[in-house]
């Protein structure tokens, strides 16, 4: 019977070293995956801080040249008004002064 018992405790030792084993190895993969996990919350989130600090670069960007070609539009709508008034007030002096002699 002291065989069997001290088969029993080997058998018995080694299933709790293989479940122990099996445990260490589950929470250090555990912890490398909390770990990665970790890791690649912390780059999506700076990989996302990055794009929109690009979009906002790029949005400011092209609203500065969309309100500087509205500006321009409109200096040219009113120059060429301006031209165009100049151009028409002397004919119609001319042609104030002529009927009025």
């Amino acid at each position: 019977m002291s065989t069997l018992t001290s088969t029993n405790v080997i058998r018995r030792s080694v299933q709790l070293s293989i479940a122990a084993a099996l445990l260490v190895t589950a929470s250090v993969s555990a912890q490398a995956d909390e770990i990665s996990i970790s890791n690649t919350v912390a780059a999506l989130e700076q990989n996302m801080t990055q794009a929109s600090q690009e979009m906002i670069s790029n949005v400011k960007q092209e609203l500065m040249l969309s309100l500087q070609t509205q500006i321009a539009e409109q200096v040219f709508e009113i120059n060429s008004a301006l031209e165009f008034a100049s151009f028409e007030q002397p004919q119609i002096s001319t042609t104030v002064a002529a009927e009025n002699k």
